[in-house]
């Protein structure tokens, strides 16, 4: 019988090129494809077909630190049509996460669509955030 061990979402260490900080959560992969319904004219049934496939928006954030954050916030300032390559790889747990397995996930040609940081709430011990949104084509599972 195959034993399954699940990471848990704390096991993935994010990573976001050109910046060399990591963020601590990740909205994931949404990969959908299109859908049509068609009748054939004859029968009284209606018929589904698959078209082309599409990513969903996907996000990072991590807690905003204001001197170690600046990097992503002048980025987006100057931002043109650059692209960042997002890595997420899968971890052990402890104080220091090595690689768990060989494959990561990899989105290689992300563009950013919106950053939001500085919220505030002074009645809040809650952390502020820094999250960026992205658009991406492909994502890779090596």
């Amino acid at each position: 019988m195959i034993q399954i061990r699940p990471a848990s979402q704390s096991q993935f260490y994010v990573q976001a090129s050109p910046w060399s900080h990591y963020f601590t959560s990740f909205s994931g992969i949404k990969d959908t494809a299109a859908t049509a319904q068609y009748a054939d004219g004859i029968r009284q049934r209606v018929y589904n077909v698959k078209g082309p496939k599409t990513l969903s928006e996907m996000t990072i954030a991590t807690p905003f630190d204001p001197i170690q954050h600046a990097d992503v916030l002048d980025f987006w300032k100057s931002h043109g049509c650059e692209f960042i390559t997002v890595t997420i790889t899968p971890v052990t747990c402890g104080e220091d996460p090595q690689p768990l397995g060989s494959r990561t996930i990899i989105l290689p040609d992300a563009q950013l669509t919106s950053v939001n940081f500085g919220a505030v709430d002074r009645t809040s011990g809650n952390p502020s955030t820094v999250e960026i949104t992205m658009v991406s084509d492909n994502f890779l599972y090596n």
